[in-house]
């Protein structure tokens, strides 16, 4: 079954969206996003923490910038 064009690039922007979203959230506070991972591993029974907080406050921050990076590239390069 072929998908509709118009269905896809939507998709397709709608997934970027989210990806910004949760970028900037990561990006802006790492503290805040670490702290919801923890929360939902809970929910499965699973106890998480950091080893080395500045060390993953700041991986957090960066893989925030990256996420942000890749949904720009998603919209640029799918609505051109």
């Amino acid at each position: 079954m072929m998908i509709p064009a118009q269905l896809m690039k939507w998709a397709v922007s709608v997934f970027a969206l989210v990806s910004l979203f949760f970028g900037i959230f990561t990006a802006a506070w790492p503290r805040h996003s670490i702290g919801l991972y923890v929360e939902i591993m809970r929910w499965f029974n699973w106890r998480a923490s950091p080893i080395n907080e500045a060390h993953e406050l700041k991986t957090t921050r960066i893989l925030g910038v990256i996420l942000v990076l890749l949904g720009l590239a998603m919209l640029i390069l799918h609505n051109p």
